[in-house]
């Protein structure tokens, strides 16, 4: 698996509108992406954000579709004040999920 992870300062006065927008804009492509795994936002208590997207391999995280739909995205989140500090991208070494009644 590969990950894209981003790390922002955002802009607390436009979180809501944020949501609401990559409810309806960026969430809908990413979901239909070939090789999407997985999508996490983690709060940090310092007020900076970290999205983590995985796929199932990093020529999925490349393609072209996706590509597009990042980039939109990257830039809807700067025009709404939400400030990158660093965006990093790898190789997933460990990735765990619940057990299912199945594996249990």
């Amino acid at each position: 698996m590969y990950a894209i992870a981003s790390r922002r300062t955002m802009n607390q006065s436009r979180v809501q509108e944020t949501r609401e927008r990559a409810e309806a804009e960026f969430w809908p492509r990413l979901r239909a992406a070939p090789g999407f795994v997985s999508f996490s936002v983690i709060q940090g208590e310092d007020g900076v954000t970290t999205a983590v997207t995985v796929f199932a391999d990093k020529a999925d995280a490349d393609a072209d579709a996706f590509a597009e739909a990042r980039e939109a995205w990257a830039s809807s989140l700067n025009d709404l004040g939400h400030h990158v500090e660093s965006v990093e991208q790898g190789e997933v070494m460990t990735h765990l999920t619940a057990a299912t009644g199945a594996d249990s």
